[in-house]
């Protein structure tokens, strides 16, 4: 069942518009058959929202049901299709599971599932392993798991440590500003809980506490 079902949303999610087509055509085939346009009616805006969503349910269901295993990208090249004006690239991958067995995989940036859910496709780098979940069944289907990848974990501590360098330059320019002052210390105290004990930024750390004593 869940192999069947891995399978299908690995489908529709790689496939989006194939899989748009294909629904409206069965479903008006129903609605003629039946003579009832209903079915065609519900399917429409069902088909369309997995245009925009189907990877992200394709990622909630690995992500849940799915076995954690390693992969790296082999290949990466530049395709002339286009998302949001920024160039489409296709990924050649090999998927070694939990068995030791190797598989290899194609996804494109904008097929890609990826977990956890958010505004961003963070694809790791060439060469570097990153972690995913895939279904033991039909392993082409996987999501990979950004924030417990070397590519995601690195470009969470950049985003956090941003945050911080941010707050402290408007509080720099305007020294008096209680509300700088407090976005800063708040800016502190968050980085300090989520990084505080990552030993890769000790020195970070320590800076960061020396300033939030000092504020």
């Amino acid at each position: 069942m869940i192999t069947t079902l891995s399978t299908l949303l690995w489908f529709i999610s790689q496939h989006p518009l194939l899989t748009f087509f294909a629904a409206m055509v069965l479903a008006g085939l129903v609605s003629w058959w039946r003579r009832f346009p209903g079915y065609a009616i519900v399917v429409f805006p069902l088909a369309m929202l997995n245009i925009f969503l189907g990877s992200f349910l394709n990622a909630t269901f690995l992500n849940a049901v799915g076995e954690r295993g390693e992969a790296v990208i082999v290949k990466a090249e530049e395709t002339n299709s286009t998302l949001n004006e920024q160039y489409i690239w296709r990924y050649e991958a090999v998927l070694r599971t939990a068995e030791g067995r190797d598989v290899e995989v194609v996804f494109h940036t904008n097929t890609a599932s990826l977990w956890p859910l958010e505004n961003a496709i963070r694809i790791p780098a060439q060469d570097q392993p990153f972690v995913v979940k895939y279904t033991p069944g039909f392993p082409r289907n996987f999501v990979i798991l950004t924030n417990e990848s070397p590519h995601g974990i690195a470009q969470a501590r950049a985003s956090a440590r941003a945050r911080v360098e941010v707050a402290a330059r408007k509080l720099h320019f305007s020294p008096g500003n209680a509300d700088f002052r407090a976005d800063y210390r708040r800016e502190l105290e968050s980085w300090l809980r989520d990084h505080g004990n990552d030993p890769q930024q000790q020195s970070d750390a320590q800076r960061y506490r020396a300033e939030l004593d000092a504020l």
